[in-house]
């Protein structure tokens, strides 16, 4: 049931917003989001901290750009994502939490320009995903990525 309320949120949200502009956002940005509002508010409402820093609703279907390091994580090359930490200390490698990295949903690395631990400049639409409450994440939608070293 909280899902769908969360998505009924998200849509009258997203409808609302006609005009996009750019958000820059840090990786302190997304995690405190993640942790006040993902994993802490629906399981144990006293935790959430209000009016400090971004929301959800700052930063769900904006179009943001984020620095991180490239990882690419498919043989095929399909299958991307930016993260805080490189790729021996990333989410799936090391202790950090699936609030450090960002999918880049459909993203085609042409002519595999850019390789795992390249730090990258990406933009697009920020999108949070949410298979069951235990399994939540952001998704970059129409992502554009440029190098930054």
């Amino acid at each position: 049931m909280k899902i769908n309320s969360f998505f009924l949120v998200l849509f009258f949200i997203t409808a609302s917003n006609s005009a996009y502009s750019q958000l820059k956002l840090s990786w302190k940005d997304v995690i405190d989001v993640y942790a006040k509002e993902v994993t802490f508010s629906e399981k144990n409402p006293a935790i959430a901290i209000k009016g400090q820093g971004k929301s959800l609703k700052d930063i769900e279907g904006k179009v943001i750009t984020i620095t991180g390091y490239f990882l690419d994580l498919d043989p095929d090359g399909e299958w991307f994502m930016v993260s805080k930490n490189p790729f021996a200390t990333c989410f799936f490698c090391g202790g950090a939490g699936p609030e450090t990295v960002i999918e880049l949903l459909k993203y085609k690395n042409v002519k595999k320009k850019f390789k795992t631990d390249d730090i990258v400049e990406v933009t697009g639409t920020l999108r949070m995903i949410a298979e069951n409450e235990d399994d939540v994440g952001f998704v970059l939608d129409n992502a554009s990525v440029k190098h930054l070293n």
